[in-house]
């Protein structure tokens, strides 16, 4: 696993030289001229060459790639064509806009989720089960967009109690958040479910209800103790959807995220805003994956002394050549 998680890490850069390739051939063979869009209604053929040269569109697309690469290397993503700001600025901005809004959502799904999906697996097919399954079937299937106009319209309009947009306050990120975690939680609990259900059912729950153990540290210690492994998985993969899909939700509400970012870059084919924006979403997925990896080693002990026994075992020959 140790060293299956240093590939990873080498692999990083050349999985977002691929990305990166990829969105910019994708935008090439799309309709549209992006030098038109830059330039206004009344332009020449003199303002769309200068406007060309000046951000290298008169080249060939891999001569434009290949620049681009070489200047981020750099640290230098270009600039955006939408607002000729340099795109490693805007994205200073935008960044923490939507790691908090994933991250104050991904804490608020655990802490409901776990509790939530614990009771419905230890109270199968009773009323407890039944009502928190409906409720998540329920929200699981409303979608998210129509979701944040309906709280929009509830708690905004009508009542006026929360804002609309922005993020001028803690009161801002109410609608974003619960708009974006009702769905996630409604499937959050139904995996929950599922894997303590798993557990509950092996010999050694049982066993340990046989040794006089309480119903409590039955469920706690043995049960989701070893339901944690699927349970991290599912984590995962939720938080990269979050930071990745947080897309509508931004939208939505106005937040100047970097999704909001990616679909203003889109609308005029910024191809360096839209590049680099896409990546540093790639790298937050890579980096969660590798995160649930290395987490797998701490939570399992199974996993952990196989990797301490690897790295055991590598030593002894060494010693045994020194002792002969």
């Amino acid at each position: 696993m140790l060293t299956y998680t240093i590939k990873r890490i080498v692999m990083i850069p050349f999985m977002l030289l691929a990305i990166a390739f990829f969105v910019f051939i994708m935008l090439h063979i799309a309709a549209g001229d992006p030098v038109i869009a830059m330039l206004p209604p009344d332009w020449t053929q003199l303002c769309y060459d200068e406007m060309a040269a000046r951000f290298g569109l008169d080249q060939p697309i891999l001569v434009q790639f290949y620049n681009w690469i070489i200047n981020a290397v750099q640290g230098d993503f270009g600039l955006s064509w939408r607002t000729r700001a340099p795109v490693i600025n805007e994205l200073a901005l935008r960044i923490p806009v939507t790691v908090q809004l994933a991250s104050i959502t991904m804490v608020i799904m655990v802490l409901a989720g776990i509790p939530l999906g614990v009771i419905c697996a230890v109270k199968q097919y009773t009323v407890y089960d039944a009502v928190i399954n409906f409720v998540a079937k329920f929200m699981g299937a409303i979608p998210g967009f129509w979701l944040g106009l309906m709280l929009i319209i509830v708690f905004a309009v009508n009542l006026e109690w929360l804002p609309t947009f922005g993020m001028g306050s803690w009161r801002h990120w109410i609608l974003p958040v619960f708009t974006l975690l009702l769905p996630f939680l409604a499937n959050y609990i139904r995996n929950v479910r599922s894997a303590m259900l798993d557990c509950i059912r092996q010999d050694y729950v049982r066993t340990a209800r046989s040794k006089g153990a309480s119903e409590g540290i039955v469920i706690y210690r043995d049960a989701l103790k070893n339901a944690l492994l699927p349970i991290i998985t599912i984590t995962g993969g939720i938080l990269y959807t979050l930071l990745g899909g947080a897309v509508v939700i931004e939208r939505v509400f106005a937040l100047p995220g970097v999704g909001n970012m990616i679909v203003d870059a889109v609308a005029v084919r910024d191809t360096p805003a839209l590049v680099a924006a896409t990546m540093v979403i790639s790298l937050m997925t890579i980096l969660v994956m590798l995160l649930i990896d290395l987490s797998y080693a701490f939570v399992d002990p199974r996993i952990r002394s196989t990797l301490i026994g690897k790295s055991k075992g590598k030593k002894t020959p060494a010693k045994a050549k020194e002792v002969s």
